[in-house]
């Protein structure tokens, strides 16, 4: 009777995690979403509020939210506005601290977005012969003309190596021979790495 008690607990156990962690990345998502619209609706009401009074409504913050990056999107398509930016980007770029969060998270962007995506930067199966050892990575750089005297040549690549469930990486100069590239995108190949190319179950 003790066993049936136990192997039922165990059941019961494995059931409640598997749905528990079945939710979590949905819950998580959620969350984040909501607290997202709910900061961007909080910052963009307050100004709403002291010109427009009582007409205010909730999700008129949303709204004038999406009109402005709309706008701010159509006028950096500009002359005027692009000079601007990069004269702003150069500033803050100078700034201590400020400078390098600002000129990260600029970068991160920039790689999030199709358009701005450079071509030819295929992802690689990293060869370290002398520690039988094989790391995935991107392919960053293949010319390196204009890149400071010492760094690279033309039998080199510089390969970012990205580390399992952190964000951040290294990046390191291999000859072209020890590199082979792999079938796989670049999000596929940072996905299976940041996971640790644990495998999924449930797609099996």
């Amino acid at each position: 009777m003790e066993k049936m008690l136990m192997s039922l607990n165990g059941k019961i156990s494995s059931i409640f995690w598997r749905g528990f962690l079945t939710l979590l990345p949905l819950y998580l998502t959620l969350y984040f979403l909501i607290w997202l619209l709910s900061s961007i609706e909080t910052t963009f009401s307050k100004p709403l509020i002291l010109f427009i009074g009582e007409y205010y409504f909730p999700g008129l913050g949303l709204f004038t939210a999406f009109l402005f990056i709309l706008f701010i999107g159509l006028i950096m398509k500009m002359y005027v506005a692009q000079a601007i930016n990069k004269l702003v980007n150069s500033i803050l770029n100078k700034l201590p601290l400020v400078g390098e969060i600002y000129n990260s998270i600029q970068n991160l962007t920039k790689y999030l977005s199709s358009s701005d995506k450079i071509e030819g930067k295929e992802a690689v199966m990293v060869h370290v012969e002398s520690m039988d050892l094989k790391l995935i990575g991107i392919v960053t750089r293949k010319d390196f003309e204009d890149a400071p005297e010492g760094i690279g040549n033309a039998e080199m690549v510089s390969v970012y190596l990205p580390m399992s469930y952190q964000i951040g990486g290294f990046t390191v100069y291999v000859p072209k021979k020890s590199i082979t590239t792999i079938n796989m995108t670049q999000n596929e190949a940072l996905k299976w790495v940041f996971f640790g190319g644990i495998k999924n179950e449930e797609k099996e």
